[in-house]
């Protein structure tokens, strides 16, 4: 959001919805939060967290973050104490943003010593939270009222936001994404969609989730409106297609699995959509009958966009739909590389295929590629980020017009409305079940169909939990969409020949279940 902006369209919206906020409050709003993180002496690249619902404040402090030449580390409103612990230990922030409803969880957890200050979003709030120092929002921004601060200014290299992905090993990991990073992509954007201070755009994804950075920033850049759906409303149907209708949405960005909700429910009337200009979806595979009636609902002027990356490149590739990929009976292509991002496919053995019978592993190179993982310099993967590539796992080939097109994946991360999730770090929370020996996590069917399924062992002499009681267990671990669907006990998980579980046998149904009928739900 530069300055420029904010002059040419002070007084109008920035964002719309329960909380309207016009691009000079916001803007007003975000130089105080900066600086007053700039008189806790915060340093180019410090992390801030930001541990609330989704609102137009959240913004703010995204925004104050990187005004202030700190990185922010976005937390998704529902996640359970535990991994907003461990996040918070790993990413070390100096500040954290947050409500009054989360200081008893926090209060009853190991703080990191980084942190120098608590900055509360209510009317009510303790002096201290486990040695912490607390303040009011209004109050610490009230201090620095009628000062002017000079602004320190990130090179492009330097760090601007630490996203939180799903783990193999049980615990989160942060990609590092670049001030770079974010510029290459939201310079794509505003030239490839004719996007200005008329449009509105639904910001539809959670903050911590990669798609958001399209929603934020590139409507700041242009000076349009943003309507922040809450938390409570992402998957109403109704609350979602009267946000469209009500709020004038021209920009609608989400997996397609939402979008196929609204379809499905009938709630896209002509009257819903006939301001959408633009229709995007990324983060799993649309599988093209549902596109079909999808599009079926929309405008003929309607444009849609599908777009493809893993988090560590944002947006990599893209493709306009056309009427001609409503007919195939191949997914609708990735498309190409967006500006900034070189793409290639190589075989098993490393090397480049150009024809459409291959199947490749997916490399992307260029300024869309993030710098890697947080303190994570060890992995085998560090050593592509440092010179800017990054072997994303996904399969894909080329069709005969030359565009790409995904396959699957080669390893076990697995994507599921949009999020990505290591299928590991589900089994290591249902691991920690007293009665449970061993776990394994599968998926069964794909796209908008796709279910998490476990398969697990129970110690002997244990009744052993059933699904509902397996779900609670991880929901104090997981967020909601880590959840499983399916539990079925076994006496024991297949192994092949090296030991290992043999997740082939899980996928082909050849592993069998005990009698107990109650341990298998749907």
């Amino acid at each position: 959001m530069s300055s420029t902006v904010v002059e040419a369209h002070a007084d109008r919206p920035a964002f719309v919805g329960t909380d309207p906020v016009t691009y000079g409050e916001f803007s007003q709003r975000v130089d105080l939060l900066a600086a007053r993180l700039l008189d806790l002496e915060v340093r180019l690249g410090d992390r801030l967290a930001i541990w609330m619902e989704k609102k137009p404040r959240y913004a703010e402090a995204i925004l104050a973050a990187l005004h202030a030449g700190c990185a922010y580390v976005p937390l998704y409103g529902a996640q359970p104490i535990g991994r907003v612990t461990g996040i918070l230990a790993d990413s070390e922030p100096t500040v954290l943003f947050t409500e009054p409803t989360r200081l008893d969880a926090l209060g009853r957890s190991e703080l990191p010593a980084s942190l120098r200050a608590i900055v509360v979003d209510g009317t009510e709030a303790p002096d201290q939270v486990s040695g912490v120092r607390v303040w009011r929002w209004a109050d610490f921004v009230r201090l620095a009222a009628g000062r002017v601060t000079l602004m320190p200014t990130p090179a492009p290299a330097d760090l601007a936001a630490v996203l939180y992905t799903s783990g193999s090993t049980g615990a989160p990991k942060g990609v590092r994404l670049s001030h770079r990073n974010l510029t290459n992509f939201v310079d794509w954007a505003r030239t490839e969609l004719d996007v200005g201070a008329d449009d509105v755009f639904a910001n539809h994804a959670s903050f911590n989730f990669d798609l958001s950075t399209f929603d934020l920033f590139t409507a700041l850049a242009v000076g349009a409106a943003v309507w922040i759906v809450g938390d409570d409303q992402v998957r109403d149907v109704s609350a979602l297609s009267e946000g469209i209708r009500e709020h004038g949405v021209t920009v609608w960005y989400s997996v397609p699995s939402v979008l196929n909700l609204l379809s499905s429910s009938g709630c896209l009337t002509a009257d819903t959509v006939r301001s959408l200009r633009y229709v995007l979806f990324a983060g799993e595979e649309f599988p093209v009958p549902q596109l079909r009636e999808l599009v079926g609902r929309l405008s003929s002027a309607t444009v849609l966009y599908n777009l493809y990356g893993p988090t560590e490149t944002n947006v990599c590739t893209f493709h306009r739909v056309r009427d001609a990929d409503l007919r195939r009976e191949a997914p609708v292509p990735m498309g190409t590389a967006i500006t900034g991002a070189r793409v290639r496919v190589v075989d098993h053995n490393g090397h480049t295929v150009t024809d459409s019978d291959t199947i490749g592993e997916l490399i992307v190179e260029g300024e869309c590629v993030t710098p890697g993982y947080w303190r994570r310099d060890g992995e085998p993967a560090a050593e592509g980020h440092a010179q800017g590539r990054h072997h994303t796992g996904d399969l894909v080939s080329y069709d005969q017009e030359g565009l790409l097109v995904y396959r699957g994946r080669r390893d076990r991360m697995v994507k599921l409305s949009g999020y990505r999730v290591e299928l590991g770090e589900i089994e290591a929370a249902v691991l920690e079940h007293p009665d449970i020996t061993d776990a394994a996590v599968v998926v069964e069917g794909s796209g908008t169909q796709a279910r998490l399924v476990l398969y697990h062992t129970v110690r002997t002499g244990a009744d052993g939990p059933k699904l509902l009681q397996i779900k609670q267990h991880c929901a104090d671990r997981l967020p909601h969409y880590m959840l499983p669907h399916l539990a079925t006990r076994l006496d024991q998980l297949p192994r092949n020949a090296n030991g290992k579980t043999d997740y082939r046998r899980l996928h082909r149904g050849l592993a069998h279940s005990t009698s107990d009928p109650a341990g298998t739900a749907r």
